[in-house]
């Protein structure tokens, strides 16, 4: 039996919420990145402790915050992490937007691999660099074009790449082959290696995902307990190096940019977070799963002119319309106006996601099953 009940929903209407509000009474929004479910009650009773202390003034960020990463990462995914490599940022983007603006020289290029997160395009244009896309190809669950690759990473202009591992929005888990061809190429054409992380935790039951720090020291990983334990508006993350030398030079960025300084809720809700959270993050994985096999199962015999990508990371569910849509984004508007679910449109991740959406789980099962018949009225009324 289990110790969690998922089904069991937060209202978030009218507190904020950046998904709930502004919704019409109908609507059902499964599209931003974050879930519905309650937190874990040890984050929220380590928040409710330090609130306690009724002065809210600058804090540190003790030991025992990079403590539990090093022992999360190396009970759940075999990982030795060193405490002396790591450093606070206040996220994961916070971290991306920085590396670029002090580590990489200006209008460079740097690489990414489409369809991605969106803010990965952010990142790089607002630092007035170059964005390059190693466009990934769409078959067997998505590959890498690695002689495309190559060819990205050898030219001069381009300095550095970001990695999604796992990747948002497809799910692929990287395979540590692959992930050690990266890393050759980038060592080869000396460019600098960003891995996003925070993904890691949302794996399919039976699953390991394969960080980028267990093929090589010789690249930035960025890790964070926010996506895989719905915290957030909380700010809080860290960026891994082994090399000394760059993590001097981003954590003098992380200065400059006033990113390195921990809120006053962030360190204890991390620590809870990595020292309790076993079980619910286990048990929220299988949820998912479960959520993931009934729409993947409701739309194979449905909804067959779709297509699913088999994810087996996060809790984002990548869906090929392009047999009934080639625009997502009059697709998601006219789905939403005419059904109230909302999802996310598959354009915004770049080349490749065209003719796409992005669906997030991590809601009831009562809410799956609803966006489904949703989803299915409004097909069955455009073919």
């Amino acid at each position: 039996m289990n110790k969690y009940n998922f089904d069991e929903l937060v209202n978030r209407k009218n507190t904020g919420s950046y998904k709930w509000n502004l919704l019409k009474e109908d609507e059902l929004p499964m599209w931003v990145a974050d879930m519905d479910f309650h937190v874990l009650p040890e984050i929220k009773e380590a928040i409710l402790k330090r609130v306690e202390v009724d002065a809210f003034g600058y804090v540190e960020c003790p030991e025992e915050y990079f403590e539990s990463y090093k022992n999360w990462f190396k009970r759940n995914h075999d990982l030795d992490l060193d405490t002396r490599c790591m450093a606070f940022s206040i996220g994961v983007v916070a971290s991306i937007d920085s590396i670029l603006k002090h580590l990489v020289p200006p209008h460079s290029g740097v690489i990414i691999q489409s369809p991605v997160y969106h803010v990965f395009y952010h990142c790089i244009e607002n630092n007035g660099h170059v964005v390059k896309e190693n466009r990934l190809i769409d078959k067997d669950n998505y590959q890498i074009d690695f002689d495309n690759l190559e060819s990205l990473l050898s030219d001069e202009n381009n300095k550095a790449m970001i990695l999604c591992n796992p990747h948002n929005p497809i799910g692929r888990i990287w395979s540590k082959e692959e992930l050690k061809r990266i890393v050759d190429l980038c060592e080869k054409y000396d460019v600098l290696l960003i891995s996003d992380e925070i993904h890691c935790d949302i794996t399919e039951p039976g699953y390991k995902y394969n960080s980028i720090l267990s093929v090589t020291d010789n690249a930035i990983a960025l890790f964070a307990p926010t996506k895989a334990f719905n915290i957030a508006s909380i700010k809080s993350s860290i960026a891994v190096c082994p090399d000394e030398a760059i993590k001097v030079k981003f954590l003098k960025g992380f200065g400059m940019d006033d990113i390195g300084e921990p809120n006053y809720i962030a360190s204890p809700a991390t620590i809870a977070a990595f020292t309790y959270g076993d079980e619910w993050n286990k048990e929220m994985r299988e949820y998912i799963y479960n959520n993931k096999k009934y729409v993947v199962d409701f739309i194979n015999k449905e909804l067959p002119m779709l297509k699913v990508t088999d994810i087996k990371a996060t809790y984002l569910l990548w869906v090929d319309i392009s047999k009934v849509s080639n625009n997502s984004e009059a697709f998601i508007r006219h789905l939403r106006r005419q059904t109230g679910l909302f999802v996310s449109c598959g354009k915004q991740f770049g080349s490749g996601g065209e003719g796409h959406i992005r669906i997030n789980l991590a809601t009831s099962f009562a809410n799956v099953k609803d966006a489904c018949e949703r989803l299915k009225q409004y097909i069955l009324s455009i073919i």
